[in-house]
C-alpha cells in the first residue's frame, strides 16, 4: 500500500507505511470485523427470541366441539407442558374447527396447528413427529362391536374368526382401522367424517351393516351420547391387534415434540399420568371388557406398523416407557431433575 499526505508526514511527501502503522491498521480492521459480526449475531439472536415468542402458542387439533371429547388427551398434554417449564411459558390451544383425521393432518403440515392425537401408521409417522408413548396403553387396539340389540343372538352363535368375517361392518374412511380390518379378511365399508360418527351409528340402527367396531376406550361414551335404544355392545367377540395412539406433532417443531416427551417421563415417574388415566370411567369400563374372560379374543395383523412396543402398556411398564422416551430424545431426562 502506498500513502502520500503533507498532514500527516510533514517531512516527507510520500512513503511507504512502516510496521507501526500497518499494525494500527490492522486492528482497526479487526475491531470494524467484530463490531459487525456482534451487530450481526445481535440481530440474529432478537430474531431467534421473536420466533421463539411466536411460538409459546401450542394448537391442539380434536374431532369434535366438544369439551368433553378427549378430555383425557388434551389433559396429558397441558400437563406435560406444565411439568417443563425449562422450555418457557406456554399456552395451549384448541383448534376452533373440529375435522376429520385426514384434515387434522393437513392442518398440521400447512402448519395452522402444532399437535393432534391418533393412532399410528407409517405414513403419519413419515410426515409428522410421532410422540411414540401410547396414550390408551395400547386399547386402540382393542375392539367390540356396537351392534343392535336383535344382532345379539347371531354374533353369540359366532364362534370363529371367519364367521366374523362374513358379516358387514364399518370403520372411518380415513381411519387406520378400516385399512386394518380390510386387509385382515373383514367386510368392511368406509363411511365419511360426520359429527360424532352419527352417520356409522346409523348404518348400525338401520340394518345397512351388522356393526361397528369400536375400540373399548370410546364405545361407552359413544353409545351413552347418542342414547339410542336400538344399539349396544355386543357381548361375546374383542377383536385384538397392535395399534397406538399418540401425540404427532408437526415437522418444524422438534423442541416442542422433546418437550412433551420430557413431559411424558416425568408424569410417568411421578405416578400422575396413572392417576390421570384411571379417574375416568370410561377407562375403567375399558379395563373391564379387556380382562373379561368369556370374550373370544380374535387375534389380528397390523400391516401399517412394522414394530410391536413391549411398554404398550407403560402403566404396568414404567420403566420401559421411560428408558423408550427418554432414548428418543437422547437421554435428555437423565440430565434434567424434574425436582429443580
Amino acid at each position: 500500500m502506498f500513502t502520500c499526505s503533507k498532514f500527516i508526514q510533514p517531512k516527507l511527501s510520500c512513503q511507504y507505511p512502516n510496521k507501526t502503522n500497518k499494525k494500527i491498521i490492522m486492528n482497526i480492521a479487526i475491531k470494524a470485523f467484530l463490531l459487525l459480526s456482534i451487530a450481526a449475531s445481535t440481530a440474529l439472536t432478537n430474531a431467534a427470541i421473536a420466533s421463539s415468542s411466536a411460538d409459546n402458542t401450542v394448537v391442539l387439533t380434536r374431532a369434535f366441539a366438544d369439551d368433553t371429547y378427549g378430555e383425557y388427551q388434551i389433559t396429558v398434554l397441558k400437563r406435560a407442558l406444565d411439568v417443563t417449564p425449562e422450555y418457557g411459558d406456554t399456552t395451549l390451544k384448541l383448534h376452533p374447527q373440529p375435522m376429520s383425521q385426514s384434515r387434522q393432518m393437513r392442518t398440521l403440515l400447512n402448519g395452522k396447528a402444532d399437535v393432534m392425537w391418533s393412532v399410528t401408521s407409517q405414513s403419519r409417522e413419515e410426515k409428522l413427529i410421532p410422540v411414540r408413548l401410547p396414550l390408551l396403553r395400547g386399547y386402540s387396539g382393542h375392539r367390540v362391536f356396537v351392534v343392535t340389540p336383535a344382532k345379539q343372538a347371531e354374533f353369540q352363535r359366532a364362534a370363529s374368526l371367519d364367521e366374523l368375517k362374513q358379516k358387514q361392518f364399518v370403520q372411518g374412511a380415513d381411519w387406520p382401522d378400516f385399512t386394518i380390518l380390510e386387509a385382515n379378511g373383514f367386510g368392511v365399508i368406509g363411511e365419511t367424517w360426520s359429527s360424532w360418527f352419527t352417520s356409522m351409528y346409523l348404518l348400525v340402527e338401520r340394518d345397512v351393516v351388522d356393526g361397528f367396531p369400536r375400540n373399548v376406550i370410546e364405545i361407552h361414551d359413544g353409545i351413552r351420547r347418542l342414547n339410542s335404544k336400538k344399539l349396544t355392545i355386543e357381548g361375546r367377540h374383542l377383536l385384538s391387534y397392535p395399534n397406538y395412539e399418540y401425540f404427532f406433532v408437526r415437522g418444524d417443531r422438534q423442541a416442542l415434540a422433546d418437550r412433551i416427551r420430557l413431559g411424558l417421563i416425568r408424569l410417568i415417574k411421578s405416578g400422575e399420568l396413572a392417576q390421570i388415566f384411571n379417574s375416568i370411567e370410561t377407562h375403567q369400563l375399558a379395563n373391564e371388557i379387556v380382562n373379561d374372560t368369556n370374550r373370544l379374543v380374535h387375534k389380528l395383523n397390523n400391516p401399517l406398523i412394522s414394530y410391536r412396543l413391549n411398554y404398550a402398556d407403560w402403566i404396568n411398564t414404567p420403566e420401559l416407557a421411560v428408558k423408550a422416551m427418554e432414548k428418543e430424545i437422547g437421554y435428555m431426562s437423565l440430565a434434567i431433575d424434574s425436582s429443580d
